[in-house]
């Protein structure tokens, strides 16, 4: 009997040991920036929120992309924040915020939820005015805020919007194999997520010239941007979160409206040129639209300017702050 225990003692261990060798350690660009956020809450979810800088009634929004996370603006903060405050939060599903598990997009992900949310952290924050900033998916997230700006329907008052890539006109976009490959997946939750290493494959083409010409450089920044999306069971529900695209057909008229009527601030756009996503005739047709629209088309950078580009991005916030 004492030989029987002393075996399957022996196999506990050795099986603890093989999980914890299998487990991936959180790269050091991820602890840091999770280290220095904090948790809030929002309809039950608990949101991770990036803040820094001098607190105060104005500062910055910032509203990331898919499958990105508030980590995708870590080289914009810096220099930001010695200047105002940025807040940059994960949505649920992303990053370290919640991830719910059952359910279906409409019940957890909805952009028109997601926007409560960033109404929710800006009221936390006790900002006023704010320097909107939305990229990808949440170039619509920042759209639908803009929407009930232009209805009197906003807690706060966007006084700048900053759009990066994003594919509110989703007549346009080039989707990724793996979009493709999610939008034919169930509405729910994955039994398991898919090998990291897919999610490199997939994220990599998107990035423009720059970073393909420095691999070191683009590897970080995937082992960056692919932790963030294991952090929390993330990758389970990438394939619910992409019917993100079914949603902005959905609201096409509303999101893209805005995006063409918006006259209650300013907007400038900023767009990388190598983005083989949302494709530069995009920002185009934007600037046609709007011809009093700010528009900077950047060479050698895909579909993450803040990643790629976060100096440029950061001047872009710094230019539009109120003078001294």
């Amino acid at each position: 009997m004492r030989r029987v225990l002393a075996i399957l003692t022996m196999s506990l261990v050795l099986l603890g040991a093989l999980s914890s060798a299998g487990a991936q350690e959180m790269p050091k660009c991820i602890k840091d920036w999770v280290a220095q956020g904090y948790y809030t809450e929002f309809k039950g979810h608990k949101i991770f929120v990036h803040a820094s800088g001098p607190k105060g009634k104005e500062g910055v929004l910032v509203v990331h992309g898919y499958p990105g996370s508030s980590w995708d603006f870590a080289g914009v903060v810096g220099p930001v924040s010695k200047e105002t405050r940025i807040v940059v939060p994960d949505m649920v599903g992303f990053g370290h915020s919640d991830t719910p598990l059952t359910g279906t997009f409409k019940d957890n992900f909805s952009l028109l939820k997601q926007a409560d949310l960033y109404e929710a952290v800006a009221a936390k924050e006790g900002l006023e005015t704010v320097i909107l900033v939305a990229h990808d998916m949440g170039q619509t997230v920042g759209l639908e805020l803009m929407a009930r700006q232009e209805e009197n329907k906003l807690p706060f008052r966007i006084k700048h919007a900053i759009l990066l890539n994003g594919s509110t006109l989703v007549d346009m976009v080039e989707l990724t194999p793996g979009q493709k490959k999610s939008l034919k997946l169930p509405d729910k939750a994955l039994a398991k997520a898919a090998p990291p290493e897919e999610w490199h494959k997939d994220i990599a083409p998107s990035y423009g010239s720059k970073m393909q010409s420095s691999k070191d450089k683009l590897n970080m920044a995937l082992d960056c941007q692919v932790a963030q999306i294991y952090a929390n069971d993330g990758g389970r529900v990438m394939s619910n979160i992409v019917r993100y695209l079914l949603e902005r057909k959905e609201f096409y008229n509303r999101w893209v409206g805005t995006l063409a009527n918006f006259d209650s601030a300013p907007m400038t756009v900023l767009w990388g040129k190598d983005d083989p996503v949302a494709v530069v005739p995009m920002a185009d047709r934007i600037k046609a639209w709007r011809p009093y629209t700010t528009l900077y088309k950047l060479d050698g950078v895909g579909h993450w300017p803040s990643i790629e580009a976060p100096d440029v991005i950061a001047e872009a916030i710094l230019h539009r702050l109120p003078s001294e």
